[in-house]
Formats: C-alpha cells, sequence, structure tokens
C-alpha cells in the first residue's frame, strides 16, 4: 500500500466526506488517536485510486544525475578515519568530475576542508568550478548509511512529475541507534524542497507498515528483486503478512513484477543480507550477481546456494552475468575479522558506475569487470577502510 501523509493544503480530489467526518470527530476526545488515524486512512482510500493510475515507478539508477551522501565525521576517533576521509574525496571528484551532482549531508558548524587537511587534499577549487553540482545540507545523523533511511524518487510515468518516498527504518532490526536517522529523510525532502527542486508536496511510503531498507531491493522498469531473510529479521510481522505487502506495494501500486531470494548475509555483513551485496539489477535485461569458484572463498556455499535460487527464477530473457570473487577478494579488519566486501556494492549514476575495489584486485580483474559493464564508464576506489563499518559504496549513497 502507499501511504500518504495529509498535506497542510487539501489538494482538489473528491474528499468532502473526509472533511465532514474530520469536523464531527473533533467534538470526540476519548479516543484523538485512534480518530487520526481514521481520517488518514479514509483520505489514503479516497485518492488511492488516483495514485494507481498516476504509474509510478522509482527512479532507476541510470537516469539518476547525482547521490546523497553523509560525510563520515561521526568515525574521526576510528583507526580507519584517514581511509574513510580518501574514500569519500575520491566520491565526490569522481562525481564532480564526471558532472554528477552531490548532495552531502554535514553536522551543523562541520568544515569538511578541515577534515581533508588531515590526508592532504582540498576540494575548494574543484567545488567553485562546479558549483551548480554541489551542494550541503548540515542535519543531524546517527551513521552514514544513507541508502536505507534515505528518501527515494520516484516518477510519474504520465506526467514525468517527481515525488519523494520515505522509508521506515529500525536500525537493522534494532541493532543500532537510529533515531536521527528516523528523521534525516522527512527533514532532506523539506531541504531539498527549499533549493527549488521540481519535487511535488506529495510525500509517499511505498512500503506501508512494513521495514525494507531500500538496499534490499534491486530493480528495473518492470522487476523488482527482494531478499527474504532480512526483511524477516527485521520485521515482527509473519512472512505471508510481509508477503501481501509486498504485492500490494509492487504489484498494485508500481505496476511491477517481484521475486524473491532467501539468503543468509555474506560474511561480515551486518544487515541480514541486503540484496546490493549479492545481486543487481541493470536496465537493458542485465542481472549480475556475486559469484565464486574459489573453494578457499568464505562464502563459497553461500555462493553456489544463490546461483541456484537466481536459476530457478522465471528472469525472462534476463542475461544473467557473475562477477567472480576470489580468496584474494577477503578483506579483514584488525583483528583478523572477515569484513563484507563485494563487487556488487556498486554506485550507477547515469552512465557512471563507480566500481568498489580492495588492496588485492588486479588490473586483469578491473578490466573483465569493465568488459561487461561495456554500456557505461567504469572507476574504481579502493574502499577497504569504509568495510569496517560493513558496508560499501551502494549502502552510503542514494541516488537522486
Amino acid at each position: 500500500m502507499i501511504k500518504i501523509d495529509i498535506p497542510n493544503i487539501i489538494p482538489n480530489t473528491d474528499i468532502f466526506d473526509i472533511i465532514f467526518i474530520k469536523l464531527e470527530l473533533l467534538f470526540d476526545r476519548k479516543n484523538l488517536y485512534a480518530n487520526s488515524n481514521r481520517i488518514k486512512i479514509l483520505y489514503h482510500r479516497v485518492i488511492m485510486s488516483q495514485v494507481n493510475k498516476k504509474e509510478l515507478t522509482l527512479l532507476e539508477d541510470y537516469k539518476s544525475t547525482g547521490i546523497i551522501l553523509v560525510w563520515p565525521s561521526v568515525y574521526e576517533n576510528e583507526f580507519f578515519w584517514l581511509g574513510l576521509l580518501r574514500i569519500y574525496y575520491e566520491l565526490i571528484i569522481t562525481c564532480l568530475e564526471s558532472n554528477k551532482s552531490i548532495f552531502l549531508i554535514i553536522k551543523k558548524g562541520r568544515d569538511i576542508n578541515s577534515d581533508l587537511k588531515f590526508i592532504d587534499r582540498n576540494i575548494n577549487q574543484l567545488v567553485q568550478d562546479k558549483t551548480s553540482l554541489f551542494t550541503i545540507f548540515e542535519a543531524e545523523y546517527d551513521d552514514i548509511w544513507i541508502r536505507d533511511h534515505g528518501p527515494q524518487t520516484l516518477i510519474d510515468k504520465s506526467s514525468g512529475n517527481y515525488y519523494f518516498s520515505t522509508s521506515r527504518f529500525n536500525g537493522y532490526g534494532n541493532k543500532y541507534y537510529c533515531e536521527n536517522d528516523k528523521k534525516l529523510s522527512l527533514e532532506l525532502t523539506k531541504k531539498f524542497r527549499k533549493l527549488g527542486k521540481t519535487y511535488k508536496q506529495t510525500i509517499f511510503e511505498i512500503f506501508n507498515n512494513v521495514i525494507i531498507e531500500p538496499g534490499n531491493i534491486t530493480f528495473n522498469n518492470n522487476l523488482y528483486i527482494i531478499n527474504k531473510y532480512p526483511l524477516v529479521a527485521h520485521n515482527k510481522l509473519n512472512w505471508a503478512a510481509i508477503n501481501k505487502i509486498l504485492k500490494q506495494s509492487i504489484e498494485d501500486s508500481l505496476g511491477a513484477e517481484y521475486k524473491i531470494i532467501n539468503m543468509g548475509p555474506i560474511s561480515g555483513d551486518d544487515t541480514n543480507g541486503h540484496i546490493d551485496n549479492l545481486i543487481r539489477l541493470e536496465s537493458s535485461n542485465y542481472l549480475y550477481y556475486m559469484a565464486t569458484n574459489d573453494s578457499g572463498h568464505p562464502d563459497f556455499e553461500l555462493l553456489k546456494d544463490l546461483k541456484e535460487q537466481i536459476m530457478n527464477i522465471n528472469l525472462k530473457n534476463k542475461k544473467i552475468i557473475p562477477l567472480y570473487h576470489d580468496r584474494r577478494d577477503i578483506v579483514r579488519d584488525p583483528n583478523s575479522n572477515i569484513l563484507p566486501f563485494s563487487y556488487l556494492n556498486y554506485i550507477r549514476i547515469g552512465n557512471l558506475i563507480i566500481m568498489p575495489s580492495n588492496k588485492n584486485t588486479t588490473i586483469e580483474k578491473k578490466n573483465k569487470i569493465r568488459e561487461h559493464f561495456e554500456y557505461a564508464e567504469v572507476v574504481f576506489i579502493d574502499i577497504s577502510e569504509l568495510l569496517n563499518e560493513k558496508g560499501g559504496l551502494h549502502c552510503c549513497t542514494m541516488n537522486i
């Protein structure tokens, strides 16, 4: 279902019954909370048919023009801080030099160039040259994983109008404190409007009443693939209830098909198995998946199961491409714990793909990966230090 917050100005729809019932319920103070919810439900039902007719679709990465990025100053006291600064510097430089927009979220009063001095870097000149592409927002946040709690972009296929969709977040099944992250999505939608961006006032919640982080969804214009394992782990609902919501949200509201896999997490992943480490759907019928032929890789059995599940799904002439990993792709922290490295956790912005690498990624492997993405420019960034916080490039960005 799509949940729609009642706007301050009610749009021109046939909702006189809601207006009258709202006046009536104002006199009943015994159950104010229930009355408020009844109004929202009635409002939702009245305009739901109009929403369906709009043929809304989530913005595909190849149509995006930039990313939201959260400055990693929350980790300034960690041993990998300087490495994070390098990664974020390279991300910003790569995007701006490719004429992709950066919307950077920082803590109030933070000076990113003061931080970049620690690695003898400065972005002042480039930002001056690319002023229209670089925007800073001040906000409070708990971590950098904006993919899983930031606002997604919806497009009305008939009118071309842009909307925001927000999602619910509970710190990956209440593993982490996330009170600021819960508020950040709505706060960002307000900031974008102040910039005069083309987003309409209505804000949707496509996946109403269920926790499904966007990092656990991969999609193109007509197909969504989702991993069941984290859905069950992060919700108190049973699978039948979750699947019913998925059907309403994807088939009924977005007019697309969806497929389910059921995989545990790769080694080191604390999201319970987000799909952006496992499978990525691209336009032109490409599907990429994490694979290995190396029995020395810690996820050898898991990835063998992943391949089997993919092959058992009716994917309607999709071109299925494995991205191979081997034991040289294993990344460890100083305590020898395995960290969740996957080449699938890349960013695509228009015709640019920013691909993760590690300190052992060879030139030969980079060239092989580039061959698989011949329709785009592929740039590699070593994300070894970022992995200490259990995420990759896709996790720490949100397309816009």
